[in-house]
């Protein structure tokens, strides 16, 4: 159950640092985009599959 929570850490931390390279852009004179997108990807995988549910299920 721990496992599922870091992976779903670290998918959010992904997804904050390919926003980041994407709002900046140009880091060290390249151009990052490419590299932004896929991080972005990577961490939105890391969330899908963490398993971690915010919210609680109705009951009925």
């Amino acid at each position: 159950m721990r496992w599922q929570y870091v992976s779903f850490v670290l998918g959010i931390s992904l997804c904050l640092i390919g926003a980041f390279l994407m709002f900046e852009g140009n880091i060290l004179e390249e151009n990052n985009t490419g590299w932004a997108i896929v991080i972005g990807i990577v961490g939105i995988g890391l969330i899908a599959t963490s398993g971690v549910r915010l919210l609680k299920p109705k009951k009925s």
